[in-house]
């Protein structure tokens, strides 16, 4: 676990005195001013319209009357690849400040601002150089990238729009034979990276592909190893205004980026994104915020950290290189929180984790003190903020950089107490969006008037969705339950190499099937409840939707990771628990303070305050009882890409987590009938 993201980080212990006064304080008075500011009008107890009762498609009901496939084309309407995004930018900010970098060697630095002129030049430049010395065909040929988040990052990949070339990036973790296995797969033409140690082990294998006509380094560092290596910034000093060449005329509907899909199922796999697809979802995005009056502007700045292979990161820097806003580069993403008081973020761009981090430390060090507890039922019936929360606003606010007026966060569900928790505590709209790889990162998304919890929204402008019956469950759309599926312009082109998949995923009617279980609440909004491929049976006919259940066990305090999962043949679940080391040396007694984690692990009296305080959290959250676990094993090794257990995206591979762990799931249940609770569980589960 990053260290910036540690439960018990001190930069979130330090706010935590009175912290939690937040929780439930002032949410009445935070209501009121978001309905102030950002009623984008519409009728919070009817989000969405039925426009087809035979199918039961539905739209968000403002589009329900607008041609999908064509409505995002009003908006910015000069905008018609993503190779126009920068030209934008450049006319919206006046040639205002573009991109900046912090120098993790010296974060002390002042950093120095790219203009949008400059970033267009280098952007030019580097395509020109991709055209006419690399010999790149447009619309045709790969350019893969591995790199950290940095700003020729931005300029290779937008070079690539620009003239027509197809973008594929990969994460920094992949290993080298997953790569060179891409790069197969694909025949990528010219392989971007930050620096030569990038691929210092797998070079000479490299430079033997044929296919491979150059690899280009982002640092200036030089190699006489061979011609095909050769670095940006010579490149940019050698050439001249002469040789930047005009924008070949790109297609829309030509493929501007491969993304590697999550593979929590199986194989990661390469979705093919169109330009119209990135626009359609980006565009719809800008209207929505529009009406909400929260549109992007000039004087806005984001501090990218998230990994720009992944499509959420890079659908954000598109959006807000559109705005002619501000982007800082954040290499280092362990080092978010000493980034923020430095970049002074104005919108956030947050994944659950981190928020869910932040709110344990804190809450975890509020649990110590009778009196910070005092102001917990004190701050529960309190409209308005106190000077006390008022104060500890002002330090949470700090936390963040002290700017930010409102917040995304997507690509995983958040629970209502921290989505609550962060609402009242930064006092800015936070909106909640749905999506996924193959419908471009489009699909539904919060209305910040709505401030209730435990929902995605509603369709964003190019969607519209309808749930259909799920075999060999209970799940029906004449319920308004069912697998989540949706069409419009955001739906991607297929999987490269897969068109057997691709026919999987799409049916001839060009519903995209997302995989997702999801419901209508009675207000138009929707819910997600699980994946499709991810529900299983017990032996009494109930199914269980695992990802539902892991949300809320993993408010446990001693845990840092669960997976719970359960066979045909038995009536309950259990689960599999990395404990939170941190936690547990802090909190439990033992007479070995040398003892090493994993004999930690073994120790059967932790098993059982960490089981006590599972099946308390069950009760809490209303689970039935066969949804309760009966029985935990506890693993010393966090799930990581590097054994294989959790995606590029912090999710959780259950296909291969079930069968690594499909021995040790058997045991527990021969072994769950003859578990018996130890003195002093229930005092220390308290802890």
């Amino acid at each position: 676990m990053p260290s910036s993201f540690s439960k018990s980080h001190g930069t979130y212990a330090a706010l935590a005195a009175g912290a939690v006064v937040v929780t439930y304080a002032g949410t009445h008075a935070y209501k009121s001013r978001i309905q102030r500011k950002h009623d984008d009008g519409i009728d919070l107890k009817n989000q969405t319209v039925e426009i087809d009762p035979v199918e039961h498609i539905r739209r968000c009901t403002f589009y329900k009357d607008i041609d999908i496939f064509s409505f995002y084309k009003t908006v910015l309407p000069n905008v018609q690849t993503l190779g126009d995004a920068f030209y934008n930018g450049y006319s919206v900010s006046k040639n205002g400040p573009c991109i900046a970098y912090i120098d993790p060697v010296n974060m002390t630095k002042e950093f120095q601002w790219i203009s949008y002129s400059m970033a267009l030049e280098r952007i030019r430049l580097i395509g020109s150089h991709l055209w006419t010395e690399a010999k790149l065909t447009p619309m045709k040929s790969i350019v893969t990238i591995i790199s950290s988040n940095r700003p020729e990052y931005s300029f290779v990949e937008h070079a690539c729009y620009m003239y027509g070339f197809t973008v594929l990036a990969l994460y920094t973790t992949y290993n080298s034979s997953t790569i060179l296995s891409i790069l197969e797969k694909t025949q990528t033409e010219v392989l971007v990276v930050d620096n030569l140690n990038r691929i210092e082990s797998y070079k000479n294998e490299l430079l033997e592909k044929n296919y491979l006509k150059e690899i280009l380094i982002m640092d200036n560092v030089t190699s006489n190893e061979d011609t095909k290596i050769k670095n940006i910034p010579t490149i940019l000093e050698s050439m001249q205004q002469s040789d930047v060449r005009s924008r070949p005329k790109v297609d829309p509907e030509s493929i501007a980026a491969f993304i590697l899909t999550s593979g929590t199922t199986g194989e990661p796999k390469l979705a093919m994104l169109s330009h119209t697809n990135f626009l359609a979802t980006i565009k719809g995005n800008i209207d929505r915020r529009r009406r909400a009056n929260i549109d992007g502007e000039p004087s806005h700045r984001h501090c990218s950290f998230l990994p720009m292979a992944h499509l959420y990161e890079r659908s954000v820097l598109i959006s807000y290189f559109l705005h002619g806003s501000q982007v800082v580069f954040c290499p280092i993403p362990e080092k978010l929180f000493e980034y923020y008081p430095i970049v002074k973020p104005t919108n956030i761009s947050m994944v659950p984790r981190i928020l869910n981090k932040v709110y344990d430390t804190i809450m975890t060090e509020v649990g110590k003190s009778k009196i910070k507890r005092f102001l917990i039922s004190q701050a529960l019936h309190n409209e308005q903020p106190t000077l006390f929360s008022r104060l500890i606003f002002r330090k949470i606010k700090k936390l963040f950089g002290g700017e930010v007026h409102a917040m995304l966060t997507g690509s995983a569900p958040i629970t209502p107490e921290v989505l609550h928790f962060f609402r009242i505590a930064l006092d800015i709209p936070i909106v909640e969006a749905y999506g996924q790889t193959e419908s471009t990162a489009a699909g539904t998304s919060t209305h910040i008037t709505d401030t209730s919890c435990g929902t995605v929204g509603s369709p964003v402008p190019s969607v519209e969705i309808k749930l259909i019956d799920v075999p060999n469950t209970n799940y029906r759309s004449n319920n308004n339950q069912g697998e989540i599926c949706i069409r419009g312009p955001i739906v991607f082109k297929g999987y490269y190499g897969d068109e057997e998949k691709t026919r999987e995923t799409i049916d001839k009617g060009g519903w995209l099937h997302t995989g997702d279980v999801g419901e209508w609440t009675s207000n138009g909004s929707l819910r997600i409840i699980d994946r499709v491929k991810h529900i299983f049976k017990l032996s009494q006919g109930e199914y269980i939707a695992p990802e539902r259940l892991e949300d809320g066990y993993i408010r446990c305090r001693w845990v840092a990771q669960i997976f719970v999962d359960g066979i045909s043949s038995e009536s309950t679940v259990v689960a599999i628990v990395i404990p939170d080391e941190e936690y547990v040396r802090s909190k439990f007694r033992t007479t070995n303070p040398n003892i090493s984690f994993e004999d930690l692990c073994k120790d059967e009296k932790l098993k059982e305050i960490i089981l006590a305080d599972l099946k308390q959290l069950a009760k809490e959250y209303k689970y039935q009882y066969y949804e309760t676990v009966s029985n935990i094993h506890l693993h010393p090794e966090l799930f990581s890409q590097e054994n294989g257990l959790i995606t590029s995206t912090f999710k959780t591979r259950r296909t291969i987590a079930r069968q690594y762990f499909q021995h040790v799931i058997q045991s527990l249940y021969e072994v769950s009938d003859r578990i018996t609770k130890p003195m002093n569980v229930e005092q220390q589960s308290k802890l």
